[in-house]
């Protein structure tokens, strides 16, 4: 099996990597299995055969594409030609809507069947292009469960997989585990914050999230929930993608004269940080349902460009919650449940935010109830359908499509 493959998000490089893993576990004796395409390191050490690394294409919002639309160009080139070339039995693509829909126009007209993986968000955004969905793929594997409901009722061929994230989390792990893994003690108060993982993201949430963090731990001072010398401990975990120099470098320039807060960064380990840490300020994204399934207490935070912000607000006019703990836990009539608060655009100011992570990192109350609704998000997650592994699901699907394609019965 000739399999194009697709993946520039950091959280999509893990997902797809586990998706290859599984699909190898599942060809029929004898076939083997020829990956190429987009990629981050998870795919490479999977055996992608990288065309283009991820990490060249990531960008955030309507003006942050802008300025890389000649390497996104470029990019649709390179892999549009080695499709032509390499005449694959199928394509995949994971998230990033942006580039896979450009994409998978190109490939459509090589006759390559295309089945987006964890697909867009168009019920946020852009339900306008579910024609064009329709048009380019010939199957939708969705992994929040309410999206196979909005996505079939548009008369998509769609399959809840469940969530990848349940393949990749250290749930089975404890907190103490965790902190013993980072050599944090057990008494060290711990704040986990999450700015993004694509460049743009970081540069607009590091600084403000660092910020934010300092304002708590002075107040936690002031309030007697740390010691007179003891330190927040502020952990920053960034994915593989990252410039990691860089932004050490950035924290180093800001970290002001006796502060109340220790920063570390580190690189590839979020799951345990998320694990470990008392609380949480997070980038709304992916990160916002691994800290929810880790039980983590959170905010979810995002402040997009002047335009992405005008856009979202005065033209999409979406009104539902961003954060995808609070998409998934949903009441009676469907509707979803707000479980962390939301600070977003113009809200997400340092003032706020550090009071915030004040609140999820002193408040009991507060925290029980975070711990009750988290135990209703893990059922909500963990409920998905069949006993097999997300990515094993997903797997299953691809399979299938391919042998259709080929007139191949199934095993």
């Amino acid at each position: 099996m000739k399999l194009l493959i697709s993946a520039a998000e950091a959280s999509s490089d893990v997902h797809a990597a586990e998706l290859v893993r599984a699909l190898r576990q599942k060809l029929p004796e004898g076939e083997t299995l020829e990956i190429f395409g987009i990629g981050g390191p998870k795919l490479r050490a999977a055996g992608l055969q990288v065309l283009v690394d991820a990490r060249e294409l990531l960008a955030m919002g309507a003006t942050e594409v802008l300025g890389r639309v000649p390497r996104i160009l470029a990019a649709l080139r390179q892999v549009a030609g080695a499709a032509e070339r390499e005449a694959p039995d199928l394509a995949v693509v994971l998230d990033y809507p942006e580039f896979h829909f450009k994409l998978a126009a190109r490939l459509r007209k090589l006759g390559v069947p295309v089945v987006y993986y964890i697909p867009p968000k168009l019920w946020v955004w852009r339900k306008k292009r579910i024609r064009k969905l329709r048009e380019l793929f010939v199957r939708v594997l969705c992994i929040l469960p309410f999206e196979e409901r909005f996505y079939r009722e548009e008369g998509m061929p769609v399959r809840y997989v469940g969530n990848p994230l349940l393949d990749e989390l250290p749930l089975g792990m404890s907190r103490e585990e965790a902190r013993a893994r980072l050599s944090i003690t057990t008494d060290e108060r711990v704040l986990a914050l999450m700015p993004g993982s694509r460049p743009a993201e970081i540069d607009r949430h590091l600084e403000l999230l660092l910020e934010s963090a300092q304002r708590a731990a002075l107040g936690l001072r002031q309030k007697g929930w740390l010691g007179a010398g003891q330190k927040l401990l502020a952990l920053v975990p960034l994915p593989e993608t990252a410039d990691l120099q860089r932004v050490l470098g950035r924290v180093e320039a800001w970290r002001p004269a006796g502060t109340a807060l220790e920063v570390r960064v580190s690189q590839g380990d979020a799951g345990h940080v998320l694990l470990a840490a008392d609380a949480g300020l997070i980038k709304s994204g992916t990160s916002t349902l691994e800290a929810g399934l880790l039980g983590l207490p959170h905010g979810v935070m995002y402040r997009p460009s002047a335009v992405t912000g005008f856009i979202f607000k005065h033209l999409v006019r979406y009104r539902d919650p961003v954060g995808l703990v609070n998409l998934m836990v949903r009441d009676e009539r469907g509707r979803p449940v707000r479980i962390t608060e939301e600070l977003l655009c113009e809200q997400a100011e340092p003032a706020r935010l550090g009071e915030l992570a004040m609140r999820l990192l002193a408040d009991p109350a507060e925290r029980a109830r975070l711990a009750r609704d988290f135990e209703r998000l893990r059922q909500v997650v963990m409920g998905g359908p069949g006993n097999e592994r997300p990515s094993a699901r997903a797997a299953a699907e691809i399979l299938d499509v391919w042998r259709a394609r080929a007139g191949r019965s199934s095993p």
